[in-house]
């Protein structure tokens, strides 16, 4: 009887890992060497995505050497740059925000120009029916007021009826004149102050 393989050994030679790949991947050298390799990668990253480093330089320089003149120079004109940068940024942020809020102001204001507009048709329209019904009631009382008056020919003078009936017109037209004159102006700070 033969003695039944180990895993690994059962892996044929075409397979997808080979075994000399998954010895190297268990043994305990590798995952030193890969958190190495990636911690080098890292570093790498960091020193080139740094925006404060303008120019690569040794560990120890001289200070008044050209090098160093160009290293503070290059460090300033990095700072200067990323001045300006954020100077824009916040520029572009304040007209995008002005922008904005003129927007919404205009939008507000619209809206309020536009429910003025609606409140005064509405009132407007009120104020006629009203006119119409009160006047024509006012027309109807000075009518019945003209036949109390012809209900007495016969039993006065004809001037005195004819005075009465003057006297009648004139109130007619003195209190229809007032009821037309009658005029309500609705303010804008009124119509604000109403809620729905």
């Amino acid at each position: 009887m033969s003695t039944p393989k180990s895993s690994d050994e059962s892996l044929p030679q075409g397979g997808l890992l080979p075994l000399r790949a998954l010895n190297e991947l268990r043994s305990p050298g590798a995952e030193s060497e890969t958190k190495e390799a990636i911690e080098r990668l890292g570093h790498e990253l960091r020193v080139r995505s740094d925006p404060s480093r303008v120019v690569s330089g040794r560990a120890a320089v001289l200070p008044f050497s050209r090098e160093a003149r160009a290293r503070s120079q290059a460090r300033d004109a990095s700072l200067q740059a990323r001045l300006d940068i954020f100077r824009d940024d916040l520029r572009a942020i304040r007209i995008a925000n002005e922008v904005l809020n003129r927007a919404a102001t205009m939008r507000a204001v619209e809206a309020a120009e536009t429910a003025i507009f609606e409140f005064r048709c509405l009132g407007e329209s009120v104020r006629f029916a009203i006119l119409n019904r009160t006047h024509l009631e006012m027309t109807r009382q000075f009518l019945d007021q003209l036949e109390g008056i012809e209900s007495f020919r016969g039993r006065v003078s004809n001037e005195v009826l004819d005075a009465l009936k003057e006297r009648a017109l004139n109130e007619f037209s003195v209190r229809m004149n007032r009821a037309s004159k009658a005029d309500i102006e609705f303010s804008k700070s009124e119509i604000l102050r109403l809620r729905p």
